[in-house]
């Protein structure tokens, strides 16, 4: 008989793999399946358990269900407390676990909290030796994105320029650091360098996961972002109308990406006259943000103000 731990972790794999071929629903209940074997197997606070809450705190996330993937990493973050920071393998869990925790507190507008958790995931993972350079970027760019969202700028572009030295510029893994930096550029009012790394984001995730997966898709919104603000309405248009209709076809129905890519295109159909089409887009978007977010989240507050500019 398979041990259930061994078995456990089979699952997740395969978790990880449905995700990846967009079978986010799928990824999510073979993950519960796993965490309820290790539950069985090993008790409430089997480090293992710790191991399945992360990958269930990921998905969720991804799947913009915030409220689940908070309720997992507090869990995983508890459960590798308990045990020796010696034990790499644990610690590794808890930097992933406080990583995912440091998410959803910034997609929450709780930035001091998600600062000290990125720093604090940042410490573990630079004393160990297991860290790839990929899992260090993506925490940096974490990090970043607090900076970014803080106004604080330069300490944002600092840390993305390290990332990207750290996980090399064309490393599969660098395109969440271009991205970043596409995004810090587009804040900035700096489109042809935010163009540029946009691009190399774009042409990174398509070759690493093909045309039409989520991340893909994100890049593209990234894209038309930058090429709508430089005048180039038609292309952005192509573009934004691609990200939407992969967005729909792979994700829920009420998550975060696609929201914001609706906001931004109707920014952009405001822009070439179609106030109606606006309208629509940015009341979707607000729907979205206020059923994901709550009522009184600052990006709901912003997203009622961009509706009333379209009525």
């Amino acid at each position: 008989m398979l041990d259930p731990i061994a078995e456990a972790r089979r699952r997740l794999g395969l978790a990880r793999r449905f995700y990846d071929e967009g079978r986010a629903g799928d990824a999510v209940a073979v993950a519960e399946t796993a965490l309820a074997v290790v539950e069985q197997a090993g008790g409430p606070n089997h480090p293992a358990i710790a191991g399945a809450c992360v990958e269930l705190s990921l998905l969720h996330e991804r799947l913009s269900q915030f409220q689940k993937a908070e309720k997992y990493a507090r869990r995983s973050i508890v459960i590798t407390e308990e045990y020796s920071r010696n034990d790499e393998t644990l610690v590794r869990l808890r930097v992933k676990a406080l990583g995912c925790l440091a998410l959803v507190e910034r997609v929450y507008n709780r930035f001091g909290a998600a600062e000290v958790l990125y720093r604090s995931a940042l410490d573990l993972a630079e004393n160990g030796t297991w860290p790839q350079p990929q899992e260090l970027a993506e925490l940096m760019c974490g990090l970043g994105a607090v900076y970014l969202f803080s106004s604080r700028f330069g300490e944002a572009e600092t840390l993305y320029r390290e990332a990207l030295t750290l996980v090399g510029a064309d490393h599969p893994g660098a395109a969440v650091v271009w991205h970043h930096m596409a995004e810090l550029d587009l804040m900035l009012s700096r489109f042809i360098t935010g163009e540029s790394y946009a691009r190399r984001a774009l042409a990174l995730r398509e070759r690493q996961y093909g045309e039409y997966h989520p991340t893909v898709a994100n890049a593209r919104a990234m894209l038309a972002a930058v090429l709508a603000r430089q005048g180039n309405l038609e292309m952005s248009e192509k573009l934004y109308r691609k990200a939407i209709s992969t967005f729909e076809r792979v994700l829920p129905e009420h998550h975060y990406d696609l929201a914001v890519a609706c906001a931004d295109f109707g920014m952009l159909m405001a822009a070439k006259g179609n106030m109606a089409a606006a309208g629509r887009l940015a009341q979707r978007a607000l729907d979205i943000k206020r059923r994901i977010l709550g009522r009184n989240h600052p990006e709901v507050i912003q997203a009622i103000e961009d509706l009333a500019q379209y009525n």
